[in-house]
C-alpha cells in the first residue's frame, strides 16, 4: 500500500476503486444517482485499467529486438 502513493499507476488504480466504492456505498443507503454517472465511471475505470495493465514497457522490446537482431 506504501508503493500506491509513489507509484502513478498504482495510485489511479486505487482512487478509482475508492471512488466506484463510494457510489456503490451512497446508493445502498438511498443517494440516487443517474445511471448516466454510475456508466461513465465504469467506463473510464475499464478504459484506465486496460490501458495501464496491457501497457508494454518500451525499454524492454527495444532490448529484445536488440538481442534477436544482434546489434
Amino acid at each position: 500500500m506504501k508503493k500506491a502513493w509513489s507509484d502513478l499507476k498504482s495510485f489511479i488504480t486505487i482512487s478509482m476503486i475508492i471512488i466506484l466504492a463510494i457510489i456503490v456505498i451512497a446508493n445502498l443507503f438511498g443517494f440516487v444517482l443517474q445511471d448516466n454517472i454510475l456508466i461513465l465511471v465504469t467506463n473510464l475505470i475499464t478504459a484506465v485499467f486496460t490501458y495501464y495493465f496491457t501497457k508494454k514497457e518500451i525499454s524492454s522490446e527495444n532490448e529484445k529486438s536488440d538481442e534477436n537482431t544482434g546489434v
